[in-house]
C-alpha cells in the first residue's frame, strides 16, 4: 500500500511530462512558404481560404486565424507556420455545393512575404 502514493505520482508526472512536449510542438508547427488563396466569403458563394503548398491544396481548420488583410487579393504568397491534421475537411460552398473534400491543416501563423 506504500507504493500506491509513489505510483501516482509518478504517472501523474509522465502524463503532465506528455501534455507539456504535446503543447510545445503545437507551438512550434512546420514554418514554409505557401501561397493563400482567397475564393470569396462563404456566406456569399465563396469558398474561403485555400492554402497551396508544394502544389497541393489544403483547407485551414482554422480559417479566422488568418488576418482579414488576406481577403483583399486573390492570391498571396505568404510564410506560414501550421500544423498538418490527419482528419480532411468537407466544405460545401460555392454556386452548386458540392462536397470539397482536402487534406486540412491548423494555422498557427501566417506572414506575407
Amino acid at each position: 500500500m506504500k507504493l500506491a502514493p509513489i505510483l501516482v505520482t509518478i504517472l501523474a508526472a509522465i502524463t503532465m511530462t506528455a501534455c507539456q512536449n504535446a503543447n510545445e510542438s503545437e507551438k512550434e508547427g512546420i514554418t514554409t512558404q505557401a501561397t493563400l488563396l482567397w475564393t470569396g466569403e462563404i456566406a456569399a458563394d465563396g469558398c474561403g481560404f485555400e492554402i497551396e503548398i508544394d502544389g497541393k491544396k489544403y483547407l485551414p481548420e482554422n480559417e479566422d486565424a488568418i488576418p482579414g488583410t488576406f481577403k483583399e487579393n486573390e492570391t498571396s504568397e505568404v510564410r506560414l507556420t501550421y500544423l498538418p491534421l490527419e482528419n480532411q475537411i468537407d466544405r460545401r460552398c460555392g454556386m452548386l455545393p458540392q462536397p470539397r473534400v482536402m487534406d486540412a491543416l491548423r494555422v498557427i501563423s501566417v506572414t506575407a512575404i
